[in-house]
């Protein structure tokens, strides 16, 4: 199983930001996208989920066997793609649970009442230590960052998405809510599904299996190296 990107360019306002990508992601394995802050990484993700601002040159997207380029995003979900937002929005009026619900029915291809979606979503809230208290609220109103990391651990749970990106989740979490969120991450990963993670830190490498390190520079890629050669990268790749 896999999900394959070939010749990927990508463009804003006639300006080339994402030039001739190639990559294969499998099931079972885990990657890590690294890069420089406008490398062109958040770029990549915004893109594979159809961001309206970013106009695709070229490119060829198979998940499964499947051509994904004329889909919509929540088309794209529903092929168990997944993606975890650096800039998590906040949403005044709707509440998380009719949120949750919503995205869990969509996914289903069927309505799930008020009591049966209950049932599923409250052991899960508990698995990530939120009271069941926060379906009540806005989602995301007033959320920490942590508890926000949370949420999003909370949809994966809930979808169980197969090809999951998660772009600078370490952004503004202290070193213990890091650490929780790398260890929640660890155990829902599985032969069923594939992380894929983007980030400027290599901290993260460090606490979660990753199987190939991706190096973006000057919004291509650079190289491609095993979790062996990370401190080689850590030396070097900044320089040349």
């Amino acid at each position: 199983m896999m999900f394959e990107i070939n010749d990927l360019s990508v463009s804003v306002e006639e300006k080339k930001i994402l030039k001739n990508i190639n990559l294969k992601f499998e099931l079972w394995k885990n990657y890590c996208i690294l890069g420089k802050n406008w490398s062109g990484k958040s770029t990549l993700a915004l893109t594979i989920m159809w961001h309206p601002n970013y106009k695709v040159d070229t490119w060829s997207v198979n998940i499964e066997g499947l051509d994904v380029l004329e889909m919509s995003p929540d088309k794209r979900a529903k092929l168990w793609i997944f993606l975890a937002f650096q800039q998590i929005p906040e949403i005044e009026g709707v509440k998380l649970f009719e949120f949750l619900r919503n995205i869990y029915n969509t996914h289903i291809w069927k309505n799930t009442t008020f009591l049966k979606f209950k049932d599923i979503i409250i052991p899960l809230i508990q698995e990530v230590w939120l009271d069941k208290e926060f379906l009540r609220r806005d989602l995301n109103v007033g959320f920490s960052w942590w508890e926000k990391r949370k949420i999003e651990i909370l949809q994966i749970k809930l979808l169980k998405p197969k090809y999951i990106f998660l772009d600078e989740i370490d952004s503004w979490l202290d070193v213990d809510a890091f650490k929780s969120i790398t260890k929640m991450i660890g155990e829902l990963n599985n032969q069923e599904n594939c992380f894929v993670f983007i980030t400027h830190h290599f901290e993260i490498i460090q606490n979660i299996d990753i199987d190939e390190v991706i190096i973006l520079n000057n919004w291509e890629i650079k190289n491609r190296w095993d979790k062996k050669l990370i401190e080689k990268i850590k030396k070097e790749w900044f320089e040349k």
